[in-house]
């Protein structure tokens, strides 16, 4: 059975990036469309509802940034990297590394992956 868009751009991430504990393909209500890899379910769910609370809160308009609509957001914890990356207004990958995980490949793949995602989901 053949995989999905969202399944097969999500496991090409993993398997690019080096370190990659999870990548999953998010709205900005926070909650995962679809996700890849072997992090717990329920702490990438957390962070997915917390990064994207943090974006809706960023695009209302009272709070709008004058530099623009974010792109990318990283939050480094002891143990772990997330990078959530846009896709679209209402789409964003995030990608969770372990802490030595490769930082640079992974928000570039992201990016890649972003611009082949946004024809789908527009």
């Amino acid at each position: 059975m053949p995989m999905n868009i969202f399944q097969d751009t999500l496991r090409r991430i993993a398997e690019r990036v080096e370190g990659t504990l999870a990548v999953s393909l998010v709205g900005t209500d926070g909650i995962p469309i679809d996700s890849w890899g072997t992090a717990d379910k329920a702490s990438l769910e957390a962070m997915s509802a917390e990064l994207g609370a943090f974006v809706k809160s960023s695009q209302r308009p009272q709070n709008a940034s004058p530099s623009g609509t974010i792109q990318q957001i990283a939050v480094v914890s002891d143990e772990t990297v997330a990078i959530l990356s846009r896709v679209t207004t209402e789409y964003y990958l995030l990608l969770l590394l372990a802490r030595e995980g490769n930082f640079g490949r992974g928000r570039f793949e992201l990016r890649k992956a972003g611009l082949a995602l946004e024809k789908e989901l527009l």
